[in-house]
């Protein structure tokens, strides 16, 4: 006893020696809360087609409604056309034109492959084409046109750059604004190489380069460069060096993205990108507002929905006024700014690391084979060398996902006698809530830094934490001596034993909380309508909320457990194979390390309270439906 005392003292000690880096990552976290409210230039300007809208309007309702930050695509001349900045005209197209008229084929006629295009009045955009094109000036009845050499019929839909009037214009209006870049590959001979309209895109980035465009974003599902990734990587820290920023989109898998978000120090802005009109109004609000709060995203992407104009325009300002109502006070609106540093010194890993081994050491204790007491702790010291020998984070993830798997078996099963008492209830459960937490801090004390908390590097193994522990309860307590050991003989017996109704029924409720923990593990679960009207009373109440599988499955039913196996320990040790699912649960909240860990912590806090609450008031409710029972029972045979 005096023994395990020392070895927790000594993993209390080493797990504090962490708080520094765990500190840094709150304290970053925190003081990173301003964000943006964004949309394309390009789906603004489409609102002013065929419509009453003005660009000006359209762009003064959205500032004043909350907008902040515009996006801007590279302009092709196909953009233009649309737009009446010049005219397109095909070979065939202008030959059919010129057909009744006196002018002469070889006064206009090129002898290579091509379009003609007008000349813009304004010289900016003259200058733009010059240099994207060279293009070949004709005049054709005192009228100047430019003929682009085009063999292969793509050079319409290519980028020329960016369009500066229409960055004057969003300036005008104080917006910020973000360059989006495309990756422009070229196929020679089966062999994908960077076309050169790359490089000319670098260019211009370079020369763009100001205070008030300090963001870019990669479009496409490619960076640029891709996939030279020395060339993406490269081209990636020039930009960077002259000051811009890059945008993570968030569940978008850019190829070539997490290459140069390493090669950056992960200097990226968390983005959500969503389209109003698919969801209900009051959804998208809460969608927007969710992911600046609890996921660390610092930038909202909206693009408008496919309504006529003057309703898409509505709609988007409702959007974004509802959205700048319901952020919470402590975030600010403006031009966003990626995480700084999180820097954790290797001898807090060492000593987590070490903290890790102590803990398994521990927790190995409640195997009954000696050797595997032994050799668990001796195998997590191997991997810990291996970490600083090889410099793997794969070796690192490991380590971590053994603590995350068996936290939740250890604080359960060495908390599990049975009692009657709510002093002893609350000790055993404040015991094993102890147990849990450090190991959540061995975990986050060990895979700290900007690449988890940008969501470039993740947990692996969610669905082990969330599956192992639960057949590891049920076997351990099917077949262990501290439950009762059930032989071969015991085992046979029972399966053939008569079932009955309330077997039955036993077995259907079990079967509903398997089905509905399966169906809620992971991003994919599907939501009722009456769950969802739940979860916004209590994030509106408390700010965030509390798991349903911690609050209301899992640690109400691990307090009846204890309750249970004080009366009857045959029965009661089954309620805590479901009781575990607390204990996990609060494991993988802590290892979505894109969430910000003050959540984190206020949502484990309402699951624990609320939690141990329902858990006691399931007490009385079992001894009040036991006293009717019984009385029932005792008055039909009396």
């Amino acid at each position: 006893m005096i023994k395990r005392s020392w070895l927790w003292v000594m993993t209390i000690v080493l797990l504090l020696i962490s708080v520094p880096g765990l500190y840094d990552r709150w304290k970053t976290e925190f003081e990173n809360n301003t964000y943006e409210l964004s949309t394309p230039y390009q789906e603004i300007y489409n609102l002013t087609i065929d419509s009453p809208i003005s660009m000006n309007k359209a762009l003064s309702s959205l500032k004043q409604a909350g907008l902040n930050t515009v996006s801007l695509s590279p302009v092709t001349l196909d953009q233009w056309d649309k737009q009446d900045i010049v005219e397109i005209y095909g070979q065939e197209e202008l030959e059919k034109m010129l057909k009744f008229s006196n002018i002469k084929d070889d006064d206009y006629q090129q002898k290579q492959d091509g379009f003609y295009i007008t000349v813009p009045k304004n010289s900016t955009y003259i200058k733009q084409i010059k240099k994207s094109f060279d293009p070949i000036e004709v005049t054709i009845n005192n009228q100047s046109l430019y003929f682009i050499p085009d063999e292969d019929g793509t050079l319409r839909h290519a980028n020329m750059g960016y369009n500066k009037e229409a960055i004057k214009l969003v300036k005008k209006h104080d917006l910020n604004y973000i360059l989006r870049v495309e990756n422009v590959n070229e196929t020679k001979d089966g062999v994908v190489t960077n076309s050169a309209r790359n490089e000319h895109t670098m260019e211009q980035l370079i020369n763009l380069k100001s205070e008030d465009a300090p963001n870019i974003l990669f479009s496409g599902q490619e960076v640029i460069g891709y996939p030279d990734l020395q060339n993406a990587k490269t081209w990636a820290n020039q930009l960077n060096e002259v000051g811009y920023q890059f945008y993570s989109i968030e569940f978008a898998n850019q190829m070539g993205l997490p290459s140069i978000a390493k090669e950056t120090n992960y200097d990226f802005i968390r983005l959500h990108s969503m389209r109003l009109g698919t969801e209900s109004a009051e959804e998208s609000v809460d969608r927007a507002v969710r992911a600046i709060k609890e996921r660390n995203i610092r930038s909202i992407f909206f693009h408008f929905p496919n309504e006529e104009p003057v309703e898409s325009l509505a709609a988007a300002t409702g959007f974004l006024d509802a959205v700048t109502e319901n952020m919470p006070g402590s975030f600010n609106a403006g031009s966003p700014e990626p995480f700084r540093e999180v820097y954790t010194p290797l001898w807090i890993k060492a000593a987590v690391l070490l903290a890790g081994i102590l803990f398994t050491y521990l927790a190995a204790s409640i195997i009954e084979n000696k050797k595997i007491r032994l050799a668990a702790p001796i195998f997590m010291f191997l991997l810990a060398l291996a970490s600083f020998a090889i410099h793997n984070l794969i070796v690192i993830k490991a380590f971590a996902l053994i603590i995350a798997i068996i936290t939740p078996i250890y604080a359960v099963i060495s908390s599990s006698d049975g009692t009657t008492t709510i002093r002893n209830i609350t000790f055993r459960y404040l015991r094993a809530i102890g147990i849990s937490f450090a190991g959540i801090a061995i975990v986050t004390g060990l895979l700290n830094g900007n690449a988890f908390i940008t969501g470039f590097e993740l947990f692996r193994g969610v669905k082990l934490v969330y599956v192992i522990p639960i057949l590891f309860l049920a076997l351990y307590i099917l077949f262990s001596k501290r439950f009762g050991f059930m032989n071969a003989k015991e085992v046979i017996t029972v399966l053939r034993s008569p079932v009955k109704y309330w077997h039955i029924i036993s077995l259907m409720i079990i079967g509903f909380v398997i089905f509905y923990y399966i169906s809620r593990t992971g991003n994919a679960g599907s939501v009722s309508e009456i769950e969802l009207l739940i979860r916004h009373k209590l994030e509106e109440y408390l700010y965030v909320r509390p798991r349903t599988k911690e609050f209301l499955i899992g640690f109400p039913l691990y307090i009846l457990a204890l309750y249970t196996m004080g009366v009857n320990k045959k029965w009661g040790k089954f309620l805590l194979i479901l009781g575990v699912i607390g204990f996990l649960s609060i494991m993988n909240t802590f290892t979505h390390f894109h969430i910000p860990l003050h959540i984190s912590l206020l949502r484990t806090a309402y699951s624990i309270v609320i939690g141990y609450i329902l858990g006691i008031f399931l007490i009385y409710l079992v001894k009040i439906c036991f006293r009717y029972i019984t009385k029932t029972i005792h008055a039909r045979w009396s």
